[in-house]
């Protein structure tokens, strides 16, 4: 319990919910939303071919409806027979991009990419994170760094 305190005026102020409780108001006059519901990431838009690094991935569309708003929008990523992974990127905005630079030296890193987003709330709410080895994601990149985009054209007809 929290003791609230306003011009001399003592209560206790309890909530089990705490943490999905999102707090507004001054003065005399206090709000709140309870927020449970995990918010909507939106959508990650990369690049269908790439020739080198970063790699940079729009994204868009992150909302948290009525809830306690957007505080992270992070990008999740994966290869072919590899697990997702948190690529450490993140953006307090529900719109932008990432530039996501694979680990190792050129032509090692070359590879199919896999993007997601995961969201977070403001209380702490978060969107599913991927899991496993499998799934498309919101897009595909394939980083060739040593092959020229027009071989690519010519070797895909």
């Amino acid at each position: 319990m929290k003791p609230l305190t306003k011009a001399g005026a003592v209560g206790l102020f309890a909530l089990a919910a705490a943490p999905l409780l999102a707090l507004s108001g001054s003065g005399d006059s206090v709000s709140g939303t309870l927020d449970t519901v995990a918010p909507n990431p939106g959508a990650a838009s990369p690049p269908l071919l790439a020739q080198e690094t970063p790699i940079v991935v729009t994204f868009s569309g992150a909302t948290d409806g009525a809830g306690s708003g957007i505080a992270s929008v992070e990008l999740w990523v994966r290869t072919d027979g590899a697990p997702w992974f948190f690529s450490g990127l993140s953006d307090t905005e529900p719109a932008g991009s990432f530039s996501f630079t694979p680990a190792g030296d050129p032509g090692e890193m070359d590879d199919d990419y896999y993007f997601t987003l995961v969201a977070e709330d403001n209380v702490g709410n978060r969107s599913d994170e991927p899991e496993g080895f499998v799934g498309d994601g919101d897009g595909t990149t394939t980083l060739n760094t040593e092959t020229n985009v027009r071989d690519w054209m010519v070797l895909d007809q």
